[in-house]
């Protein structure tokens, strides 16, 4: 067990149940439900098993900070050989749990981990409901059925076949794209001139990088070798949005909805060969620069505010690690003060060994030929050379990176400047009266900039472990410099209100030459006045439903802002109906995260509303051909809407 059990709880209180942790009350017998979660444990692809903790209830009016009691089991012997006796009889393999015993405050509570089991294992399912009934999935915080979906994916694990190995049905020879392959001997012949590969013909050569397979006589590409050679228009006929790359140029720090905004939008949907170069020197010839002369020299030199191997070894990462079978675009969202790559597919690797040597690759094909063009360092190195080049350069902010495996993204984020400059400390010594530590006041610093901060930043912007980053942004919190919102693994916080106003006073004041005549905080004095009293709730019951919005979603009209506050516990059908199909016309929502806004369970609102939506055209999937994926959301399909103008108009409000 690589959790202890202080550090499972406090995990609790901070973020409740969550797809590696489940909770059972078990005073005096296991129940069935114990039984479902071991197989969803077991059976969840890259979750890496679960922990399963005995002896807790749940309060039903429990605050953040009081979620769990500890009741304890009656009889932890009992207990424990029942759970031996049901991992090695009631599935269709025997289970070895690794189980801890652990004594608090009198009661004794039973530890339980279950590791995932090898795909030539899966599914893991209970025999007496046999594997159609019997099979688990993890889900979020709770353990789904199998569907025929979830089997089949299950089965395909098993042949360990990689999605980037398969051939589409209408694939041809046709589909590639001469100049793609041209550039690869180009490149390839910089690097190793006596390539064996560069003396084949261009069919032999896919072939043997493992791009193509044969039919008889006929060589057909896979998807693999349809994203690295094919020509724009077989990409844009097999893979319409999962081949496309988003370039967006926004003016300001924030993203906004509005179409009527001021940002630029590049689609690049072409070979990944010939797509590097290109989009490579595009970001560079946008990023800032500063110059330099060297002692001696006559000439000064422009430096790129973010080294160029930098963001090639970014560009590189969403482009060989994204998941192709998503139907999404990679983003690279460039802000005045920061870049974004946004793709597609959670980290293979744990998040506390990112940047460690060693590799989980999604698309090995693809990484194999992206290492031998040298567009991305030697496997496993990738985020560790980009933090070394980072320091290099002098910036201290490595880069940041947030995955999440529930909603199958990685984004990572690069900042041009130090967090505590010059600037900002100066606008920093007006909370002096708080004493803010340096690592506070980083958290402070990137919470305005960027808009809010999750544990996962404070995390790598300050090499704090995950109890330390929560411990430290509660603090902040209760000191009234930042509101939580969210909830569970999608806790985050941002400035409050008054915080923002204060501070965008203050760089103005600085701008301006002047000083800031009306600090918020005085020095040698206390924050008597925080938004937020110590020893009360930190979330105004009256926006529950606003708060459980998602990081990044656009901001809400406050018509509709009202109509959620206002919700009554038994409104009419239509009008649950009309909220959502408004929601979804803003983005693209899970399930759980409709039923926190909208404070409604999510199996109901999920049987009751959503399915039959889709199959009235009200609402798509945003995985249409694979209905039961497990991080399947919902969009408003604008074609259907009979009051599509009423949906614009609401979207230009924002």
């Amino acid at each position: 067990m690589d959790l202890t059990l202080p550090q499972l709880l406090e995990r609790l209180q901070d973020c409740d149940e969550c797809q590696r942790i489940e909770t059972k009350e078990s005073k005096s017998a296991l129940g069935t439900s114990v039984i479902e979660t071991i197989s969803a444990f077991s059976n969840e692809p890259d979750l890496g098993g679960g922990y399963l903790i005995l002896g807790l209830r749940k309060n039903e009016d429990g605050s953040s900070k009081n979620r769990y009691s500890i009741v304890g089991v009656d009889d932890p012997d009992k207990i424990q050989c029942d759970l031996a006796s049901v991992c090695r009889s009631a599935f269709n393999i025997q289970i070895r749990p690794q189980v801890s015993v652990e004594l608090v405050d009198g009661k004794v509570v039973v530890i339980v981990f279950i590791a995932e089991s090898f795909c030539r294992d899966k599914p893991v399912f209970i025999k007496k409901y046999g594997e159609e009934k019997g099979s688990y999935r993890r889900i979020g915080s709770s353990d789904q059925r199998c569907t025929s979906e979830d089997l089949d994916l299950l089965y395909q694990l098993r042949r360990q076949r990689p999605y980037e190995t398969e051939v589409f049905p209408d694939a041809s020879w046709e589909d590639i794209d001469p100049n793609a392959l041209e550039e690869y001997r180009k490149l390839r012949a910089q690097i190793d001139s006596k390539a064996s590969e560069l003396l084949l013909d261009d069919k032999q050569l896919l072939l043997s990088l493992g791009h193509a397979i044969k039919k008889g006589e006929e060589v057909i590409p896979t998807i693999g070798g349809l994203l690295l050679f094919g020509s724009k228009a077989a990409l844009r006929r097999t893979m319409p949005i999962e081949a496309r790359i988003d370039y967006i140029l926004v003016e300001g720090i924030e993203w906004v909805q509005n179409p009527l905004a001021r940002y630029h939008s590049i689609e690049y949907r072409e070979a990944l060969i010939t797509v590097m170069s290109r989009l490579h020197g595009q970001i560079m010839s946008d990023l800032p620069t500063k110059f330099q002369l060297k002692t001696g020299e006559l000439q000064r030199s422009d430096i790129p505010s973010i080294p160029r191997d930098v963001i090639r070894e970014a560009l590189a990462n969403a482009l060989m690690h994204r998941d192709y079978r998503a139907g999404q675009a990679v983003q690279i969202i460039r802000y005045s003060n920061r870049i974004e790559f946004h793709n597609p597919g959670y980290s293979l690797k744990p998040f506390d060994e990112l940047g460690q040597s060693g590799s989980f690759t999604r698309n090995v094909k693809i990484a194999g030929v992206f290492h031998d063009l040298k567009f991305a360092e030697t496997k496993g190195t990738g985020i560790t050379t980009m933090k070394k080049l980072m320091h290099e350069a002098g910036l201290s902010t490595p880069p940041l990176i947030e995955t999440n495996r529930d909603y199958n993204k990685f984004n990572l984020l690069l900042l041009p400047h130090h967090l505590l400059d010059e600037r900002n400390l100066r606008w920093l010594s007006q909370f002096r009266g708080l004493k803010l530590s340096e690592s506070d006041m980083r958290a402070l610093v990137f919470a305005h900039e960027i808009g809010a901060i999750t544990n996962q930043d404070y995390r790598q912007i300050n090499g704090a472990h995950t109890l330390a980053a929560s411990s430290a942004l509660r603090h902040l919190r209760d000191l009234g410099l930042l509101t939580m919102k969210g909830g569970g693994s999608e806790t985050y916080y941002q400035p409050v209100p008054q915080i923002i106003e204060n501070i965008d006073q203050g760089m103005n004041a600085l701008r301006e030459g002047t000083s800031h005549t009306n600090p918020p905080y005085k020095e040698g004095t206390s924050h008597t006045n925080p938004p937020y009293k110590e020893g009360t709730s930190h979330t105004n019951p009256l926006y529950k439903g606003l708060d459980a919005i998602p990081k990044g979603f656009p901001s809400l009209p406050p018509a509709l802002k009202t109509r959620i506050i206002n919700l009554k516990n038994r409104p009419p059908k239509k009008e649950i109906e009309d909220i959502i199909i408004k929601l979804c016309s803003l983005g693209t929502l899970h399930p759980v995260q409709i039923a926190k806004i909208l404070n409604r369970n999510a199996k109901y609102l999920k049987n009751d509303f959503l399915a039959k939506m889709v199959k009235k055209g009200k609402l798509v999937y945003q995985y249409p051909d694979k209905p039961a994926h497990p991080q399947q959301a919902y969009r408003t399909n604008m074609n259907s809407l009979s009051n599509m103008q009423e949906a614009v108009t609401l979207e230009i409000e924002i």
